[in-house]
């Protein structure tokens, strides 16, 4: 909501921090729905362009970052149809200029309920999902979609700027959407058939995403861990019934395992 961001980016700057004061008006046109673009083009985020000074930057960047992510989320009216996916481009290129730790910080903010198992192993986000699962509180599929979708979209735009160490934090988002699906599925009856195909939809999307993340980082060292995570809830469910599934049309499982 850009009158709540208003009114927060007021309180921020009502601290009069010698590090936020010299951009005040660069965040507020970023705040401001009618300069948003021309702001954009204008602050350049990226180091080269010095329009932050260096000792400013851990101040002012995540500021920013939040401004923008909340742009970004921001759901615009229906006369705007299509306007929500070209300023999510629009924010992803002008993010590109962050650098590595500021990407961070925007993957932490973007998948914030996701933020405990980035520091997890793989095998181990698999474990916790599955032993703290409650059919009667997950996490509704629509949101665990529109995880998927953000991930597709930095996986697009940042993926190949990130190193083994950053791209591990991020993919720990897939796995635990991952394990969420499969241990989802895994309860069988107890899951109602219109949720579990919900469900399954969702898995194949992920297998969908699985065969980008393959093609494209095909120097990552994946771990034991990792592809252990991945067979157990998104191939061995499906491996069963490819055969019979795959005899019309390749399936997106088959045009992973080609």
């Amino acid at each position: 909501n850009p009158g709540l961001q208003k009114y927060a980016l007021d309180c921020v700057l009502n601290y009069k921090s010698k590090n936020m004061i010299a951009y005040k008006t660069n965040l507020q046109n970023l705040v401001d729905e009618k300069k948003f673009k021309d702001e954009l083009t204008q602050f350049k985020i990226t180091e080269d362009a010095k329009n932050i000074q260096p000792e400013d930057r851990e101040h002012v960047v995540p500021i920013i970052l939040r401004i923008l992510y909340g742009k970004m989320t921001t759901k615009l009216g229906a006369d705007k149809k299509g306007g929500g996916q070209a300023r999510r481009s629009l924010v992803m290129r002008y993010l590109a200029g962050c650098n590595e730790n500021e990407l961070k910080i925007f993957i932490e903010m973007a998948f914030s309920h996701f933020k405990q198992f980035m520091t997890m192993k793989p095998k181990e986000i698999l474990d916790s999902v599955s032993c703290n699962l409650d059919l009667k509180s997950i996490i509704s599929p629509g949101k665990l979609h529109s995880v998927l979708n953000l991930f597709e979209v930095i996986r697009e735009y940042f993926g190949g700027y990130m190193k083994d160490e950053l791209l591990s934090q991020l993919f720990s988002v897939f796995y635990a959407v991952c394990s969420t699906v499969g241990s989802v599925l895994a309860q069988g009856d107890k899951v109602h058939v219109g949720y579990a195909k919900v469900m399954k939809n969702l898995r194949t999307l992920a297998l969908s995403t699985l065969r980008k993340l393959f093609e494209q980082f095909d120097k990552y060292h994946w771990e034991k861990e990792e592809l252990y995570v991945i067979f157990d809830t998104l191939l061995w469910p499906m491996i069963p019934k490819l055969h019979i599934e795959g005899i019309h049309s390749p399936t997106v499982l088959l045009k992973l395992l080609n």
